[in-house]
């Protein structure tokens, strides 16, 4: 083809672009109800969906590995573990509702694992059921019982050492997370209605304000959780036997997971479905503000990232990355505070 028709139709592409954006960018700005509907059914509840179904083939790997115990199945069943971390942590970003309602966060990610009484169950004669599991303590089931046996010690595990006892005791587990992410994803699709209606009929949220300030309030919560508590302890105390996922770990990609919980709160999105968001509302009134949220969310998890994935290693040899983050993390933690301010004053219902 002619090189100046080429270039005609390249102008011609770039002009239709640019008048699409411009029809975007003018178009009526959200409003509260939208965002919260988009919220609850294209963020939370394909988080939701997405943790069950990744808690299943988790399961699956499990069963795999209880059939034909080898270093592959292993493996996939580590990889499996680590799978179901990535959404499981970014649903903290917000965590309230059924997971918070219903202690579906203890219940399930309760750490440190009490590796002594771990032990002297599997020491026991004691049957290993999934009834026998579900009325285990917290700190005896969940992620981290798991990790624990799928891992083990220094992240060392080899196929040879799982026992009879591993075996019956991992499979029970990972049944018992998967009918927990089942119950989770039930009771969402019911709560989300209560956050989609909020100030028209919710009999949860007598305001939309009230729903803003809940979803921004567990924003704030995860924040500190992770700054100061997930990162400060292990700190504190030089003690790698205090940092979460230790086994695999996993610690500081689940920190990061965390912020990135906040940034697909604060865009409305999961994966790449982005849905009306706090977002829009920001920088529809105030532009400033949303620029140095956004600006401070991509700093804070560039601030992750240069920590080692094994967190204990980092405590001992990373405590001025540790402390960037941390500062950054607060950071955004103070930018959350003013959001909240944003909320009291421009939502009205």
């Amino acid at each position: 083809m002619n090189k100046k028709i080429l270039l005609a139709l390249y102008f011609i592409f770039i002009l239709i672009v640019s008048c699409k954006k411009e029809k975007e960018d003018n178009d009526d700005p959200v409003t509260s109800a939208e965002v919260l509907d988009d919220f609850a059914n294209i963020l939370a509840k394909p988080n939701y969906s997405d943790i069950q179904e990744k808690a299943g083939l988790l399961m699956t790997a499990i069963d795999s590995l209880h059939t034909n115990t080898n270093s592959i199945n292993l493996i996939n069943a580590q990889i499996a573990w680590r799978a179901v971390r990535v959404p499981w942590e970014q649903a903290e970003g917000y965590l309230f509702g059924p997971a918070e309602d219903n202690s579906y966060d203890p219940a399930t990610d309760t750490w440190p694992v009490n590796t002594t009484e771990l032990d002297s169950l599997l020491a026991s004669s004691n049957a290993l059921t999934l009834a026998d599991i579900e009325v285990l303590q917290y700190s005896l089931k969940g992620y981290h019982p798991i990790e624990y046996v799928l891992f083990g010690v220094g992240g060392s595990r080899v196929a040879a050492e799982l026992t009879v006892r591993h075996l019956q005791y991992v499979v029970s587990l990972s049944q018992s997370l998967f009918n927990a992410t089942s119950a989770l994803v039930t009771e969402w699709d019911s709560f989300s209605v209560q956050l989609a209606t909020a100030g028209s009929g919710s009999t949860r949220y007598a305001t939309q304000k009230n729903a803003f300030l809940t979803i921004v309030g567990a924003m704030q919560k995860i924040c500190n959780e992770v700054a100061n508590n997930k990162m400060q302890k292990p700190l504190d105390h030089l003690d790698s036997s205090l940092v979460e996922s230790q086994y695999a770990h996993n610690a500081t990609t689940d920190f990061t997971n965390n912020i990135v919980g906040i940034e697909n709160a604060y865009f409305g999105r999961y994966n790449s479905v982005y849905g009306r968001s706090i977002h829009n509302l920001v920088a529809d009134k105030k532009s400033s503000l949303d620029h140095d949220i956004k600006a401070q969310i991509t700093s804070t998890i560039a601030s992750l990232d240069a920590i080692d994935p094994n967190y204990g290693y980092a405590i001992f040899n990373q405590q001025g990355q540790i402390l960037t983050a941390q500062q950054n993390i607060n950071a955004l933690f103070d930018l959350l505070r003013q959001l909240e301010n944003f909320i009291h004053a421009n939502i009205t219902n």
